[in-house]
């Protein structure tokens, strides 16, 4: 099995690769990004983060959050950048990007998008100075 950053490097690069020209100065990050520069995508684990599986130890299914930030500082043009991201029939959709190498070029045995996109509205940064509109994604990866 890969690693965790393996994995995290291999679905952040997928993203990037899929969405890097459809969206301007897009930034995609393969760890929690507390300072982002947006339009920013990171990943981090979910909570819960593993359901045990019946194959023993190691085997754990994983689970990842995908989270798309946008500014608000021009909140219409904030919000058509997240709901590209989140419409699911367009070149631009976050669903289709994970989607499109289901082994993240052999990192993983699948992946699947269980839920989302969910919890759309502001997620506050570290310190509590900034908001950003997002929407997260959780997403199942069976090692």
């Amino acid at each position: 099995m890969s690693s965790l950053v393996d994995i995290m490097g291999a679905l952040a690069d997928q993203i990037e690769d899929v969405l890097g020209t459809a969206i301007p100065d897009l930034q995609v990050r393969p760890v929690l990004e507390p300072n982002p520069t947006p339009p920013c995508i990171d990943i981090y684990p979910a909570s819960p983060f593993q359901e045990r599986t019946a194959y023993g130890t190691g085997n754990n299914d994983l689970f990842f959050t995908v989270r798309a930030r946008v500014n608000m500082a021009d909140n219409e043009a904030g919000q058509l950048v997240l709901l590209a991201l989140a419409d699911p029939d367009a070149d631009t959709s976050l669903e289709q990007a994970v989607m499109s190498d289901q082994t993240l070029s052999g990192e993983v045995g699948t992946l699947n998008v269980e839920e989302g996109p969910s919890e759309y509205g502001q997620f506050q940064d570290v310190t509590g100075q900034f908001a950003w509109l997002g929407c997260t994604w959780r997403v199942r990866v069976i090692p």
